[in-house]
């Protein structure tokens, strides 16, 4: 039954007012919920309370983010094609929240009871039932919202910081209150389902607070078939080699970013002897994040650029591995290297999304053509494959170690594994990404490239000018007779 109240309301009035900002940063807080869980805890589950081969499941998480990545093409197809009273992509938050926390229970209630293979199999579809259908149903509209809210581009910068602060958020909530949970309802596998039940209402909860604040504005129509050459755009995508070069560097610092939380937390168990530290490094990590996002990066941005805050937010984050590298057991080092690990990650998510657009520009510059869709998918597809990357580097490691699951003291071999996973592989990967980001000179270039774009479009203005001026002007034949005659 539709509900005139939950309709999209094209006129609701502009500027867009803190309410409806908050509402929509909001939605990254929930998504945040369950992808961070994910990255921070998912795998920490299947081994220490659910007992599965630690290298297996990380095969089964790189199988899926393949699959996860080509999802994002299909559900960007079904939002093109979105006709509803509640909005184009809008409408996608409303459908989805009931799968949401289905996903987000399911995803943390494996059978205890069944064997090693069962288990495996139920792991593949509760994993790509919640990260690549539902995750990616929620989400991708979620971001693609923010497009049609408003046309103005401070507005819309205005949104997107709105929506990184309380991403952070989320990421210091979920760190922090799952354990606590976890050991409150008894601390065995049976906990964690109930844990992401609740986890999975609120972020429904708070999803519907997005969907029912936030509005869109701005029509977006279907394309024509024929304005549709799916070959052609592909090639000028990889064209530009600013694109590549951003792609790589989001694989580089996601992957970096997801092999150091999935191994975090085993780090806090078997080094610090406290797995509940992995809240306090979540809060700790959170506040310099958004203190840096919020004070530091609108500073530096400027006489800096976007490459050069990208390539020192790397070696501050190389900085806060080698504490942890050099004092393992230290529980002080712990959290001076929280701290800046959120300082070095206020810059880079940052400023990756921030060149996203730029190289937009620059592809229409070189090309002729805008791929504002193409461009963010292949991110988009980066980060996924990242995202499958993170858990096997850790999970074939760790196995090639010898880690045992829950084990109350591992060998030497083993925290030896556990020790290169958070400290020597991420460190290598940003070396990475600095390296990929050697090359890209579009912050220097971009200004030229606004000018030359807008030079463009006023010629071909005047063209299109004159061409109507000389058309009205021409000498125009009668259909009937065939005399000629001009306009008086």
């Amino acid at each position: 039954m539709s509900f005139q109240l939950l309709f999209n309301r094209k006129d609701k009035p502009l500027p867009i007012g803190f309410v409806e900002k908050f509402s929509y940063g909001l939605g990254d807080f929930a998504s945040c919920m369950l992808y961070v869980a994910t990255q921070a805890f998912l795998m920490f589950y299947y081994t220490e309370y659910v007992g599965v081969n630690i290298g297996m499941v990380a095969a089964i998480m790189l199988a899926s983010r393949i699959f996860d990545g080509f999802s994002d093409i299909i559900m960007g197809h079904l939002i093109e094609r979105t006709e509803s009273k509640y909005g184009k992509s809008r409408s996608w938050i409303l459908k989805m929240l009931i799968p949401y926390v289905l996903g987000a229970t399911l995803l943390f209630s494996v059978p205890t009871n069944m064997g090693d293979f069962a288990k495996l199999i139920y792991i593949f579809f509760s994993y790509n039932f919640a990260i690549t259908c539902v995750y990616t149903a929620i989400n991708l509209p979620y971001g693609a919202m923010s497009t049609m809210m408003t046309q103005d581009s401070y507005e819309r910068t205005i949104i997107v910081i709105y929506r990184m602060v309380l991403a952070a958020g989320g990421y210091a909530t979920i760190t922090s209150v799952t354990m606590p949970l976890v050991k409150f309802f008894g601390n065995d596998a049976r906990a964690w389902t109930y844990t992401f039940l609740l986890i999975g209402l609120a972020g429904a909860v708070m999803f519907f607070i997005t969907f029912f604040f936030c509005h869109e504005r701005v029509a977006s129509p279907v394309p024509a078939p024929e304005n549709r050459n799916f070959r052609k755009s592909i090639k000028c995508v990889f064209q530009n080699k600013y694109w590549l070069m951003l792609t790589l560097a989001f694989v580089f610092v996601c992957t970096a970013d997801v092999t150091f939380s999935s191994v975090n937390i085993y780090y806090c168990k078997y080094f610090l002897n406290d797995d509940g530290l992995i809240g306090p490094f979540g809060l700790i990590s959170t506040v310099g994040r958004i203190g840096t996002m919020i004070f530091v990066l609108p500073l530096a941005l400027r006489p800096f650029g976007k490459r050069n805050c990208l390539i020192i937010a790397c070696f501050v984050l190389l900085f806060a591995i080698s504490l942890r590298l050099v004092m393992p057991h230290s529980v002080n080092a712990f959290y001076v290297s929280s701290l800046l690990w959120g300082i070095g990650h206020g810059f880079t998510y940052s400023t990756l999304f921030a060149m996203i657009p730029d190289t937009v520009e620059y592809g229409e510059y070189k090309d002729g053509e805008r791929h504002e869709g193409y461009i963010y998918a292949g991110a988009s597809f980066g980060t996924k494959i990242a995202g499958g990357l993170g858990p096997v580097i850790m999970g074939l490691i760790l196995d090639f170690g010898g880690y045992i699951p829950n084990a109350a003291a591992q060998t030497d071999a083993a925290n030896n594994a556990i020790l290169m996973t958070c400290t020597v592989v991420p460190m290598a990967i940003f070396v990475l990404a600095i390296i990929a980001m050697i090359g890209y000179h579009l912050d220097k270039e971009y200004p030229q490239i606004l000018e030359a774009l807008a030079l463009r479009k006023k010629n071909t203005e005047e063209s299109a000018v004159t061409t109507e001026e000389v058309t009205e002007l021409a000498p125009k034949g009668d259909p009937i007779s065939g005399e000629v005659y001009l306009n008086s």
